[in-house]
């Protein structure tokens, strides 16, 4: 089966993690892979890929682009082409009268305008919470996974690293500082709390208004920012601290949640995504409710070993559930059951 993965950005966010991992795998799995991508994105893929750089970053509606797309499918005759996100998808489906292929399209995040997914032949939606926005029969929600190569024990002491004062209880969030992740609102919940302190991982838009925020509330010395992190640097503040807060207002399926549960870190969060499913109502807070963050996190904070029970059951089940080799095995069994030929059925 020949299956071209296509993706139109060029960060290296969650969206493209999800590719780069999807696509590896599949290739070890024995299938025959492309990916159309940015040409700088080449180095995260298997060398056994067939990379086909092309720029789509320019505008979904460039001619120029949209004609290389179609001569690439014409020349390839894929069986399965499977576009990530919104951008791809309504290049991809423009193309659907001229093509052969079967068109298969991951819905990553709730956009305005879901009408190219419509258009697939198949759609993939990393959330049921995702999912119910998309009002087609043709869709199937399959969970971002990951493949966790990260020593559970392989702990830091943070107390000492950042020179925070030892009986604090140590909370931690990573993210692109944008207003979407609404640090501001993690902030602000730990006005009054005694024996708190928050670890900030990444950097963005925000940092210099999140820090101002800080010291008008006098609680710069309450939180370190420690600026971009490598994964593996992240992980391990993850891993080390007692709770990791999430207060977006809109994620799709957010990796930083996966990788919290295979480090056994317990997390408070807004209702995105399927998160609730996971961890219960008893650690969820409405959207923008800092002062209900701020009673959650000292309730979690005098009460961590009833916590810790709470969320045995919780990591065991992610952990069976949110692997990259679960991902790809039912991304599989979903080609199999749209592609062209019923002998790959």
């Amino acid at each position: 089966m020949k299956i071209c993965q296509v993706l139109a950005g060029t960060g290296k966010g969650g969206l493209e993690k999800h590719t780069f991992e999807l696509a590896n795998l599949l290739i070890k799995k024995g299938f025959d892979v492309s990916v159309i991508a940015h040409e700088e994105l080449k180095v995260e893929f298997d060398k056994n890929i067939n990379f086909i750089p092309l720029d789509l970053t320019k505008s979904r509606n460039n001619v120029f682009i949209l004609y290389k797309l179609y001569k690439i499918f014409k020349i390839n005759d894929f069986d399965i082409i499977h576009t990530q996100a919104n951008k791809a998808t309504s290049m991809v489906v423009r193309l659907k009268p001229f093509i052969d292929s079967k068109i298969i399209s991951t819905l990553h995040n709730v956009k305005s305008n879901l009408k190219p997914f419509k258009k697939a032949h198949y759609v993939i939606t990393v959330s049921d919470k995702i999912g119910k926005k998309l009002d087609i029969d043709y869709k199937k929600t399959i969970y971002n996974g990951i493949n966790f190569q990260f020593n559970k024990n392989n702990k830091i002491d943070l107390y000492e690293k950042y020179n925070i004062r030892k009986n604090d209880f140590i909370i931690c969030s990573v993210a692109r500082f944008t207003k979407v992740k609404r640090f501001d609102v993690l902030i602000k919940s730990l006005k009054n709390l005694k024996n708190v302190h928050l670890i900030l991982v990444g950097s963005g838009k925000e940092e210099k208004v999140l820090k101002e925020l800080a010291i008008n509330l006098d609680l710069i010395n309450n939180i370190t920012f420690t600026g971009v992190l490598d994964n593996i640097e992240a992980k391990k503040i993850v891993a080390s601290s007692s709770l990791f807060v999430m207060t977006s207002d809109n994620e799709g399926f957010p990796y930083t949640f996966i990788e919290s549960m295979f480090c056994n870190t317990p997390f408070l969060s807004t209702p995105i995504s399927d998160i609730k499913e996971f961890i219960g109502e008893k650690y969820i807070v409405p959207f923008g409710e800092y002062n209900i963050f701020n009673e959650k996190i000292e309730y979690i904070k005098n009460n961590y070993s009833k916590v810790e029970y709470d969320f045995k059951k919780v990591f065991s089940e992610a952990e069976k559930k949110l692997t990259v080799e679960n991902m790809v095995n039912e991304t599989i069994n979903l080609y199999k059951k749209i592609g062209r030929f019923k002998k790959f059925s």
